[in-house]
């Protein structure tokens, strides 16, 4: 992954963590990047919300000086993307089954509803 790409793919998925309170798979993939950020840069950058163009180039100045940063970092946002690619589940009407299950693996819900319940 180009260095810049992930550098601001990092900051998206630290930020986004940061408002999260909720649990889940998507979740802990997030503060897991998160948490690694911040132990990498405790004591030298605080990770805020409003702070993200400091945290980018903290990230990228890193990077290029310490490959197992950039290749650590790379792994975890490459394991939340796959995540986040994954689990999208939708379900958004009042009366009848409308899902859409997107790479799913199992069955949700409703999924094998047949028309002989709806007469």
């Amino acid at each position: 992954m180009e260095l810049s790409v992930l550098t601001l793919q990092a900051v998206n998925i630290a930020l986004y963590t940061i408002d999260k309170v909720s649990g889940g798979a998507l979740e802990k993939a997030g503060a897991d990047v998160l948490d690694f950020l911040s132990k990498r840069f405790q004591g030298k950058l605080q990770i805020e919300k409003s702070e993200s163009k400091l945290l980018e180039a903290a990230i990228l100045s890193e990077a290029e000086r310490d490959r197992k940063f950039q290749e650590d970092l790379e792994r975890l946002v490459t394991h939340y993307q796959h995540i986040q690619s994954t689990s999208h589940v939708s379900q958004s009407t009042e009366s009848g089954v409308n899902l859409n299950v997107d790479k799913n693996s199992g069955t949700v819900v409703g999924q094998q509803i047949e028309q002989k319940f709806f007469r």
